[in-house]
């Protein structure tokens, strides 16, 4: 029989807003949010903000209403990147099991450590974290994700919680349902108006009665609801650096308004391919080719991840006008996008409001 796996999942709290204190003492102790400068949505609140009320995603006019004293920072990416590998580089230090599934948050695998006990790996890691970055993160220890993922976020900030083997449907049951993998707001009202409110509830209903309200993913969502979880650790794997298309005009282009419409083609096909891979990039570069072969080129930087189109299609303007430095004909144009994120570091967007439902 194999034996049980040993899974911690680390979860850092309020990680924008705790990196701004961090690296501003004056900011310590204080209601601080981290907020989109152009959507005006908070993407993370310090635990003194959340006193008050302020929540992400929460619009960051209601935010200053909730809380008058929030201050609210537009976020630097770069140093919230630094902190993430400083972070998950202490796991690294114990295990090359790794899986960071977004900035602030992943497991590692410490099945395979005799030395000393998860409890005691969990804890360092844990206290370096405190004292090196000066930022507190939540853990939990199990035999699989799930429960791990769950014992971590269940009463954060600084949580810490350990659920042995074999003690995982004892935790899971009398937890609400919505703490299940595959379980939104939308599906958590369907199931509780179906009387199964509890995680227990769905564990004893027959498969062919959650197949009539969940369809395919019934015999998942009952596995995860029993408490087992087969899911593999997945490592870090190297990202995309960038996204880039270009055309060559078939003959020599001047119009400007065409070269305007085929780099915001290019950005609809780019973005796409961005959303499709659930990144988002910060980085623009048009470049133009003309009719002798030289070339020019203009980057841009966002304030902020994203993986809208939208939000770029003005800078492609502008960008192409500097960039065409010699107003002659052009052979070629290019849209390169980079600095790639994973799309949890991208401030939520208006539409993902609308849509999603955040526990932490």
């Amino acid at each position: 029989m194999t034996p049980p796996r040993t899974i911690v999942h680390l979860d850092a709290d309020a990680f924008f807003a705790a990196v701004e204190q961090a690296s501003d003492a004056k900011l310590r102790g204080k209601p601080v949010a981290v907020g989109g400068e152009k959507r005006g949505i908070i993407a993370s609140a310090s635990y003194e903000a959340r006193k008050f009320g302020v929540y992400t995603p929460m619009p960051t006019a209601r935010a200053r209403k909730l809380c008058p004293k929030l201050i609210v920072l537009s976020g630097d990416f770069e140093r919230y990147e630094q902190f993430s590998n400083w972070m998950f580089g202490y796991c690294y230090d114990f295990t090359p099991d790794v899986e960071q599934t977004s900035i602030y948050e992943g497991y590692f695998d410490l099945t395979a450590n005799r030395k000393k006990s998860a409890v005691e790996i969990a804890m360092t890691i844990r206290k370096a974290i405190g004292q090196k970055l000066k930022i507190t993160v939540s853990e939990g220890i199990a035999s699989n994700k799930l429960v791990s993922a769950v014992a971590s976020k269940l009463n954060k900030p600084a949580a810490f919680h350990e659920v042995p083997p074999g003690g995982e449907t004892r935790f899971l049951h009398p937890l609400p349902n919505k703490w299940l993998p595959g379980i939104g707001p939308k599906t958590s009202t369907r199931l509780n108006a179906a009387g199964l409110a509890q995680i227990c509830h769905i564990a004893g209903t027959p498969l062919e009665m959650l197949e009539l309200l969940l369809g395919n993913q019934a015999r998942s969502i009952r596995q995860f609801a029993h408490g087992i979880d087969e899911r593999p650790l997945v490592p870090l794997r190297e990202p995309q650096k960038s996204f880039g298309q270009q055309e060559t005009f078939a003959t020599d282009v001047t119009d400007e308004e065409y070269i305007q419409a085929t780099l915001r083609r290019m950005a609809d096909s780019l973005f796409a391919k961005v959303r499709e891979e659930g990144r988002s990039i910060r980085t623009l570069t048009v470049k133009v080719r003309y009719n002798d072969m030289g070339e020019d080129q203009v980057g841009e930087s966002l304030l902020e991840p994203t993986d809208l189109e939208t939000d770029v299609y003005g800078r492609l303007h502008n960008m192409l006008r500097v960039a065409w430095k010699r107003r002659v004909s052009l052979r070629l144009v290019s849209l390169k996008l980079a600095n790639v994120y994973t799309r949890a570091i991208s401030f939520p967007s208006i539409t993902s409001f609308r849509e999603r439902s955040f526990r932490n």
